[in-house]
């Protein structure tokens, strides 16, 4: 065993995010665009938790979705900003009858049965403008990865993240499909 060795931090030395960097290029292997959670821990948040509280959580973690859990840490949906938007809370309101304080993330998430999913398999043989092709086409901003072999949800992939990395917006088509009907009704 060997000792490696330490160093103190310079004023200059800055933490990085992925965007600041030009590493991504539509040739890429897609698969550089999942979030992996064999490697990361996803983001996730419970599904009693009031909304209100979700959305401040949201804010100061400056992120743009979390999966919902149950009480078992089960996988039940998704919960993004877009969700937690005014126009939703008011919906949400109208929609359950009660007030804006006893919403919960429940009541706004994206229910699992409505994410589209793509394979892991067909994922690794992709590229980033085969996936920034599908996404765009199926007017879809985020999407699972799903392990079909191990039975596993093995990651999340983000059109805002995807556009970030790309440094350049990826627009995706409006559609009236079978997930968006349903997202409607969840």
């Amino acid at each position: 065993m060997k000792f490696l060795p330490l160093s103190r931090l310079d004023t200059a030395d800055h933490l990085v995010t992925p965007q600041e960097f030009f590493d991504i290029e539509r040739s890429s292997p897609a698969l550089n665009l999942m979030m992996d959670f064999r490697q990361y821990h996803p983001h996730a948040i419970s599904a009693s938790m009031p909304a209100l509280w979700a959305a401040s959580l949201m804010e100061t973690e400056q992120v743009d979705c979390k999966l919902v859990v149950d009480r078992q840490r089960e996988f039940i949906g998704l919960l993004t900003q877009e969700r937690l938007s005014e126009q939703s809370l008011i919906a949400a309101q109208a929609k359950f009858g009660i007030d804006r304080k006893s919403l919960t993330v429940t009541d706004l998430m994206l229910p699992r049965s409505a994410m589209p999913a793509l394979d892991y398999d067909d994922l690794v043989r992709a590229t980033v403008a085969d996936l920034v092709a599908t996404l765009r086409e199926a007017g879809e901003p985020y999407c699972l990865v799903r392990d079909n072999t191990q039975r596993q949800i093995r990651g999340l992939i983000s059109v805002r993240e995807l556009s970030a990395r790309l440094h350049q917006q990826v627009s995706l088509k409006p559609q009236a499909s079978v997930l968006n009907v349903l997202n409607a009704h969840g």
